[in-house]
């Protein structure tokens, strides 16, 4: 039996930006990332379909060649700065999630080794994954053979920014898989920002909110609103409550690996215990505080200084509405139970005359969501935060720059080799 090991790993990152620009003042991101790719070398986790001896840390020069100009065309593809950022920091996220892949205890201070890029198969909806190892596999692998996704090791990664995030599942062992193991093959995340895009279109609040009316049912949309049979809300508890319901079903898609390629208005999430009880799951859905509030007010009961870091768990069952009009719908069945975590993205300022920095408003959250669970029990049990924690990890992008053996005096070095 293995044990099931969850790490979300978040990057802020116009604090990155700043902190590269401080050594490095006239860096642009293609020649930080060429730097970097020469550096470490570029490799395809796929490997030798004939023979499966894919090594990562040999050096194949020429095809290397051809994918750091196709990586590098992947990042400076994006018109805006922030865009071209934000690529190239969820690239080196996927490829530490590999190398986390093949090695669980990969340290954050990789100064004797160098690893290298590595650049993700995809499926046909276009979701990077992890390939099944040596050890996965019950045969050798052959020619044309359709790349398998690893069931013990999944990723997922989602950004808006200034952030970017990556939840990793690791661990878990289908071959002796029993009643005390609490076993589950998805997991999805989302990262929203709690800031509405105000233009002609959709200048307030409720004009922006009112455009993705099409994208909830109605049950979920008067759990949103301000309508007869909702408690009334705030502009800014209206917008909160509406990017979290949005990550919810959007962390459930990314879960079943499709992403915005279902229709959302197909599907209803409810959470058990908040939205509705548990032996009423098919009831009528009454006025209740929103999800941030919930958040909110268990933070001030059991963390109100601030001394762990904010999770919270939902129990919560997904039901389908109509046809999803997508592949997803073989995936996703009826009347199965999810666990919804949320983590919020707290701001830091430091405040003057004190080395430690102080904790404001929250600008986002991050949703992810695993499962599927047959049983509520089973979904509750794996939702305990004490006994099923997030690891969470804040990273720098030196530091994921630094995780593949590069160290931050060598981008100079590299740079002036140009």
């Amino acid at each position: 039996m293995k044990c099931i090991q969850m790490k979300l790993s978040i990057v802020r990152l116009d604090h990155s930006i700043a902190e590269i620009k401080t050594t490095s003042p006239e860096i642009e991101i293609e020649s930080l990332s060429r730097a970097v790719f020469e550096y470490l070398s570029c490799k395809s986790a796929i490997g030798d379909p004939v023979t499966s001896s894919w090594n990562p840390f040999s050096r194949q020069k020429a095809s290397c060649n051809c994918l750091k100009e196709m990586l590098i065309k992947s990042i400076m593809r994006y018109f805006k700065a922030h865009d071209q950022w934000t690529a190239f920091s969820s690239l080196l996220l996927k490829s530490i999630a590999f190398h986390r892949h093949i090695d669980p205890n990969v340290p954050i201070d990789v100064a004797e080794t160098t690893l290298p890029i590595i650049d993700l198969p995809r499926t046909k909806f276009n979701r990077p994954f992890l390939p099944q190892t040596l050890a996965e596999k019950t045969s050798t692998r052959v020619a044309d053979e359709e790349v398998e996704e690893s069931r013990e090791s999944v990723m997922n990664v989602s950004h808006q920014f200034p952030y970017v995030c990556m939840i990793q599942k690791q661990g878990s062992d289908h071959t002796h898989a029993s009643s005390t193991q609490l076993q589950y093959d998805m997991i999805g995340c989302d990262l929203v920002i709690f800031e509405a895009r105000l233009n002609k279109y959709s200048p307030t609040i409720t004009a922006f909110l009112e455009s993705f009316v099409g994208c909830f049912t109605t049950s979920e949309w008067q759990a949103i609103s301000n309508d007869a049979r909702s408690l009334p809300r705030s502009d800014d508890s209206l917008l909160k409550e509406f990017f979290l319901r949005w990550a919810m079903k959007e962390a459930y898609t990314k879960a079943l690996g499709v992403g915005l390629n279902i229709d959302f208005d197909s599907f209803e999430t409810r959470l058990i215990g908040h939205d509705v009880e548990s032996k009423d799951i098919e009831g009528v859905w009454t006025p209740h505080d929103g999800i941030w509030e919930s958040i909110t007010a268990d933070i001030q009961q059991n963390n109100p200084n601030g001394q762990v870091e904010h999770q919270f768990s939902f129990v919560g069952r997904v039901n389908r509405t109509r046809d999803p009009n997508s592949d997803a719908v073989e995936k996703g069945r009826e009347g199965e139970y999810w666990v919804f975590s949320f983590v919020p993205l707290v701001e830091e300022e430091v405040v003057e005359d004190s080395l430690q920095p102080e904790e404001t408003a929250s600008s986002g959250c991050i949703c992810i969501c695993k499962g599927p669970f047959n049983e509520e029990a089973d979904a509750a049990t794996s939702s305990d935060s004490k006994q099923h924690h997030i690891t969470i990890e804040n990273l720098s992008l030196l530091d994921l720059i630094q995780l593949h053996g590069m160290k931050s005096t060598d981008i100079d070095v590299m740079r002036q080799k140009k």
